[in-house]
């Protein structure tokens, strides 16, 4: 124990710990709303209209308004555990705690990539079962 931590002890004045230091400095958990159907993780900034993730998002039968688009710092502020499938836009980590995770390039590369799209929708379509789709 050092001599500050005794000298407090005896003088009765009890010590906390912090337990969420994010919180001491302003960062709060994310909320995500219950009619979220999709969490895109990406450091890039997401433009929702552009035509690449419009066809996605047909390809999953979602709403642009039903996506939620975070940073990789944001996802540790995310109630756990997370039950909503989430897409992981170029960054090098895969979470454990998501409930199914698709993984492709950034935004930019998987536009000009084929293989990369083939990629990304067999990872959908392995996962049909998490969207209202029908395999024709």
């Amino acid at each position: 124990m050092a001599r500050r931590d005794r000298l407090l002890n005896q003088m009765g004045i009890t010590q906390w710990v912090v337990r969420n230091p994010a919180a001491l400095r302003g960062e709060r958990g994310i909320r995500i709303p219950d009619s979220t159907k999709l969490i895109i993780i990406s450091d890039d900034n997401m433009d929702l209209n552009s035509h690449l993730l419009k066809d996605i998002f047909l390809a999953m039968s979602i709403d642009p308004a039903e996506v939620v688009c975070i940073n990789s710092e944001q996802l540790s502020m995310l109630p756990t555990p997370i039950t909503i499938n989430c897409w992981v836009l170029g960054t090098e980590f895969q979470p454990e705690t998501l409930k199914s995770t698709f993984i492709s390039p950034v935004l930019a590369e998987l536009a000009m990539s084929n293989s990369a799209k083939r990629a990304l929708w067999k990872q959908i379509y392995q996962n049909d079962e998490n969207f209202s789709t029908k395999a024709v």
